[in-house]
Order: C-alpha cells, then sequence, then structure tokens
C-alpha cells in the first residue's frame, strides 16, 4: 500500500500541488505556525512502557556501513549536551544476531529503562546531533536497512 502511495498518489501531488496553494492561498487564512520538528515525538520511536526494542533488519554486504551509522550514534548519544540524550546513552544497547544469516542480519536496539516521554529514532538523533552529516549518514543507514521493526516491552516479572 505505502509503495502504490509513494508511486501514484506523491508525483500527482507534486504535480497539482503549485495549482491547489494558489486556490488555497486565495481562499484560506495561512495555518498557525508549526513547532519544529525536534519538538515532536514519533510514537514509531517512543517507549511509553518503560522498555523497548528495534530491530534492523539489514543487508548482509551492507553491515559494515549499518555498523559506522550505529557507531555515530552512539557517539552523538554520549557527547550530547541534551539531557534527555545523556539519560537516553548508558540504556540504549545494540546488539547484533551471532547465527548465520542468508538474507538479512539482525540487530537490536535495546532500550531498557526507556524513558517513556523521549524519541528514540536514530535518524532524528543523528539530525540534531550532526547536523552537517545527517543527511550523508541517512543516505548510508537507508541503503543497509530492509526494515524496521518496532516492539515496546511490558516487565512481567
Amino acid at each position: 500500500m505505502r509503495t502504490l502511495l509513494t508511486r501514484f498518489a506523491l508525483p500527482t501531488l507534486i504535480v497539482l500541488a503549485p495549482v491547489l496553494a494558489a486556490e488555497s492561498a486565495a481562499q484560506d487564512p495561512p495555518p498557525p505556525p508549526q513547532p519544529p520538528l525536534q519538538t515532536a515525538v514519533s510514537t514509531d520511536y517512543s517507549f511509553p512502557t518503560g522498555a523497548g526494542l528495534l530491530f534492523f533488519y539489514v543487508r548482509p554486504d551492507k553491515r559494515s556501513e549499518f555498523e559506522a551509522v550505529a557507531s555515530r550514534i552512539a557517539q552523538v548519544l554520549e557527547s550530547s549536551e541534551d539531557p534527555v540524550r545523556r539519560q537516553q546513552a548508558p540504556h540504549w544497547r545494540m546488539y547484533n544476531s551471532v547465527e548465520a544469516v542468508r538474507e538479512q542480519a539482525i540487530y537490536v536496539f535495546f532500550f531498557d529503562p526507556a524513558l517513556p516521554d523521549a524519541d528514540y529514532d536514530p535518524v532524528r538523533i543523528l539530525g540534531q546531533g550532526l547536523p552537517a552529516e545527517a543527511q550523508a549518514l541517512y543516505l548510508r543507514l537507508a541503503d543497509s536497512v530492509v526494515r524496521v521493526e518496532r516492539m515496546g516491552l511490558q516487565r512481567i516479572r
């Protein structure tokens, strides 16, 4: 579904956007300013239950690329002046599967405890901590990762 939307709806929107914007500007008052992107917390990368996991399925031939980006994430967390990032750093652990892999290598980011209101989006963390390098790091990450899965955890014992 997402592929269909990206393939068809996005090009249509790009073509029609200037026309729609001109019509809308003539009829509607301007919308209120939006808060900066850094203040919004994505529910995809928050763990309100206090613990969570992110699974990264990585192309086997791109493991070193992924690990280089993961290393930069760790450096940003450890050197950040942001008190939230400094609290996240010691509880943000990174693992990789040691079992033989065929299609994808699996990496796990484990957060325990996770700050309930904090954002654990690795791309956003790179953007905040390394704005000059963020785009290049994002491209390396996107090239190496096949998919990402999120799992919130609740302690039972």
